[in-house]
């Protein structure tokens, strides 16, 4: 994500799309809800992700993007998971948490969340990714679409919109 400016609010890093501003929280700079594709409705809906807008200026990352549309876990596991969030159409956001926004060549995980593709976030708790972060390891979370949106098969079209 480099290069990278200390703000007041928190850091600064650059995206392809634009900067982005995250919080420092015990040693661990969190970017949350960071579009990585254009929003999938209207023509996008049975689309391939398309690359997302650039914005001006700093687009605060400090709160999870919305979660795709889906019913929620059954007990027990949404006592174990915790809530995956606001859900929306405008799904398509991602989470990083580094524990040096600006250094090259550490290690990183990238988690998908499981759920039968019809359920799960990257902004349930039990996924945060501040523990990695702590132990020298830059962490990922991402959303995609579940059910009907990202693996409904349309003929000859693409299957896997979801991942």
């Amino acid at each position: 994500m480099p290069p990278v400016r200390p703000d007041l609010a928190g850091v600064v890093a650059q995206t392809r799309a634009g900067e982005v501003e995250g919080l420092i929280s015990e040693g661990v700079t969190a970017f949350k809800g960071i579009p990585y594709a254009a929003p999938p409705f209207g023509s996008n809906r049975f689309r391939p992700p398309q690359p997302t807008k650039s914005w001006i200026g700093v687009r605060p990352a400090h709160e999870y993007g919305v979660v795709p549309p889906q019913s929620p876990y059954p007990e027990p596991f949404r006592h174990m998971l915790g809530d995956a969030g606001t859900a929306g159409e405008d799904c398509l956001n991602l989470n990083v948490w580094t524990p040096d926004p600006g250094a090259h060549g550490l290690p990183v995980v990238v988690w998908i969340h499981g759920g039968a593709f019809l359920r799960g976030s990257g902004a349930i708790p039990v996924y945060d990714g501040s523990r990695f972060a702590r132990d020298g390891v830059v962490c990922v979370t991402i959303n995609y679409r579940l059910g009907a949106e990202g693996f409904l098969w349309l003929d000859d079209r693409i299957s896997n919109l979801g991942l």
